[in-house]
């Protein structure tokens, strides 16, 4: 139903009668249209009548829509009346349409008087029913103003309704978000809601609208609308493509990519040298110089709603082999030990050749390599020395190239060989000796010890039972066994009375035996003697 329509209904509504109460006259389009056979369509409709018969008007009134090309014959159509008479509205809908023809309007309100029966055919103004076949496309309604990534959008799509009863479902492709569905007149609006994001731009967004057919097959269409979401640079990388060989002082090209919307506005590059960060140029691509190390690079993009750094992109110059004069060979009797120190991008390999033949492990052979700092590699061997070996030859390759050198062998030299032959076995017999010597001794003094221990056992005696105050004292060696009973006067030594058992014996003739070293044995007189130190005497028995 148009507006125009709706605005006429709504005045003969607020009049009552109607704009012309004094005339029978109907409103309506002239032509209204429909889908596909078998689709329903609504004609919206009005309509006055004489003020005399507008008490007439009631429920029990019948509206009836004729065929205008046969006036006289009745012909039934399957319609749903979905007006009010009361308030002069007649609008039907008619269903299940399978051909284009006219239809007049007939009102009839019957009643039991005869004077009260109102009955009339609006003759003047028919309505013709056309079939569409295809429906109007959507209309989409893009938003206002620019969107930025992060807000968010409102998308509006609106369909027309040709059946009231069977409106169009709007559907939206990609479903972004929430969608929400409203009917106001002879139209249908979908709203589609959703929060803006640089991943939706420039996708197309179809909105589309599927219409009610009995038969099952229903009629869409649809419109699309490209997004356009403003956003700050994203997804920025920095590559290069360097001039072959890369090698150092060559040449290397850089390129910064993104992406952003507006585009990117301003491009500037930078090499990371150790803790600094050196700007180095601007623009979307960059020709630079290699160096031997630091080729380290990234790139800031910049547009109206930001700024992004790329990767950071890194290439590794390459440089052929060489080999450092730390390398050397030296010998030892008949063993030669060689190590080649070789440096170069990429890390090169080393291989040992003599006489023009591969030298490979073996009993007599060694090889080990080590990967140093700083690319560096390191080979050692060892070998027995053949007969006339002067020099071994190290050989590095990498891909950018090889190198070789020759590392002399020192000669062996039979009179030093000789000579420090000779004092090495010196050496080892005059630390044997020491040994031999140091044990010799240890076990003399632990004999010694032994032998004075069982000396000193063996002549210990009791002092005699009679004397009061008798004690055994044990001495060293320059010393006597000292009775306690023995005294030193203050001028020299005092000799005790022999005892009784000692004055027996002698008077028996027993030979009585005195044990004393060379120091007891003499008398010490009182001008030669010590002062305090005691003068012992010790009688031994002669146990026969």
């Amino acid at each position: 139903m148009t507006g125009s329509w709706r605005l006429f209904l709504l005045c003969c509504l607020l009049q009552g009668a109607g704009c012309n109460t004094e005339e029978y006259k109907v409103r309506m389009e002239a032509k209204v249209t429909t889908l596909l056979c078998g689709s329903c369509v609504t004609v919206p409709c009005s309509f006055t009548v004489k003020k005399t018969y507008e008490v007439q008007l009631n429920s029990g009134c019948e509206v009836t829509w004729l065929k205008v090309d046969k006036p006289i014959t009745f012909i039934p159509i399957t319609a749903g009346f979905g007006g009010i008479l009361t308030e002069y509205n007649c609008t039907t809908t008619f269903n299940n349409v399978h051909e284009e023809i006219s239809y007049k309007l007939r009102i009839e309100c019957l009643k039991e008087e005869e004077n009260n029966r109102f009955k009339y055919e609006f003759s003047e103004q028919p309505v013709t029913i056309q079939i569409k076949g295809l429906p109007d496309a959507p209309r989409l309604t893009p938003p206002k103003e620019p969107v930025v990534e992060g807000t968010p959008v409102e998308l509006g799509c609106s369909a027309p309704s040709y059946c009231d009863t069977h409106p169009p479902t709007v559907t939206w492709t990609p479903a972004l978000g929430l969608s929400t569905q409203l009917q106001q007149n002879d139209t249908v609006t979908s709203t589609l809601t959703f929060n803006a994001s640089h991943l939706h731009h420039g996708n197309n967004v179809s909105c589309t609208a599927a219409y009610y057919i009995p038969s099952g097959n229903k009629p869409v269409t649809s419109t699309r609308y490209q997004l356009s979401i403003s956003y700050a640079p994203r997804n920025t990388s920095a590559v290069g493509s360097p001039c072959l060989p890369a090698g150092e002082g060559g040449c290397l090209n850089l390129t910064c990519s993104s992406h952003a919307n507006p585009a990117v506005s301003e491009f500037t590059w930078y090499r990371i040298r150790e803790e600094h960060i050196l700007k180095i140029g601007t623009g979307f691509s960059l020709s630079i110089q290699l160096w031997n190390a630091n080729n380290v690079f990234f790139c800031e993009v910049r547009n109206d709603f930001g700024t992004e750094k790329s990767n950071v992109y890194k290439i590794d110059i390459q440089t052929p082999p060489r080999i450092l004069p730390s390398s050397g060979c030296s010998r030892i009797a008949a063993w030669v030990r060689c190590s080649c120190y070789s440096v170069g991008r990429p890390s090169p390999s080393l291989e040992w050749w003599l006489d023009g033949e591969l030298v490979l492990g073996s009993e007599d052979v060694s090889v080990s390599q080590v990967n140093l700092e700083n690319v560096t590699l390191r080979s050692s061997l060892t070998m027995r020395a053949p007969a006339g070996l002067t020099a071994l030859t190290c050989h590095s390759s990498n891909a950018a190239g090889n190198t070789s050198q020759e590392l002399p062998v020192p000669h062996l030299d039979t009179q030093q060989y000789l000579t420090d032959l000779v004092l090495c076995i010196v050496k080892s017999a005059v630390m044997f000796v020491g040994l031999v010597c140091v044990v010799v001794c240890i076990i003399r003094t632990r004999r010694v010890g032994e032998e004075t221990r069982s000396f000193n056992a063996a002549t210990v005696k009791r002092a005699p039972p009679d004397e009061e105050k008798s004690q055994v004292v044990i001495r060293s060696e320059e010393d006597d066994y000292v009775n306690s009973g023995m005294q030193m006067n203050p001028v020299g030594p005092r000799e005790e009375p022999v005892g009784p058992r000692e004055d027996a014996v002698l008077r028996a003739g027993s030979p009585v035996s005195t044990h004393r070293d060379a120091a007891s044995s003499r008398r010490i007189d009182p001008a030669g003697s010590h002062p305090g130190r005691p003068v012992s005497r010790e009688l031994t028995e002669d146990t026969q």
